[in-house]
């Protein structure tokens, strides 16, 4: 997740700047793609408790897949707003997800810990996706690297069935 989201929404202005708009109007348009992420924050917070934890992490990451793959084909200023929104939408709602996740699968002494090497390898992947979206937008243009997020949504997606679901469960106190 770390990877596709900081590959993509730090490149955004770039990438829309490249594709012929002009950089106040790309601006404007990271603006209202950013603004998604709010109720997709909202949403996934609800469906945890409705749906659970792993089914709504892979729904997100699922709809980021396609998000970034439509985001990465769009040419009208419509379906790059549409599908930027979808993919902001998507890609914050999975980390509204995943924050609601990764606490409840380490042991009570172990969370802090746990958590803190998660998102610190996480990190690991925050600096490395941003040097390596030039590359990719060299090698293919924006359809390879959004197909490359969406390669790394799906995998997280499928990931997300190997944890543990805590829905309606009393955590470890020990």
């Amino acid at each position: 997740m770390n990877f596709a989201y900081y590959g993509a929404f730090i490149w955004i202005p770039s990438i829309l700047v490249d594709a012929g708009f002009g950089l106040v109007r790309s601006f404007g348009f990271t603006l209202l793609i950013t603004l998604a992420q709010l109720p997709g924050y909202a949403v996934a917070a609800w469906l945890i408790e409705k749906w659970g934890r792993r089914l709504t992490l892979s729904v997100f990451l699922v709809g980021s897949a396609a998000s970034a793959v439509a985001f990465g084909t769009a040419t009208t200023e419509g379906t790059i707003l549409a599908a930027g929104m979808a993919l902001s939408f998507f890609n914050l709602g999975a980390w509204g997800a995943l924050y609601a996740v990764t606490p409840e699968i380490y042991p009570t002494s172990l969370r802090g810990t746990g958590t803190g090497w998660a998102a610190g390898f996480g990190r690991i992947a925050s600096i490395i996706a941003p040097l390596l979206v030039p590359v990719m937008l060299v090698a293919g243009g924006a359809g390879l690297t959004f197909a490359v997020f969406a390669v790394f949504f799906i995998v997280a997606a499928v990931a997300a069935w190997g944890l543990v679901e805590y829905r309606g469960k009393t955590l470890d106190e020990g």
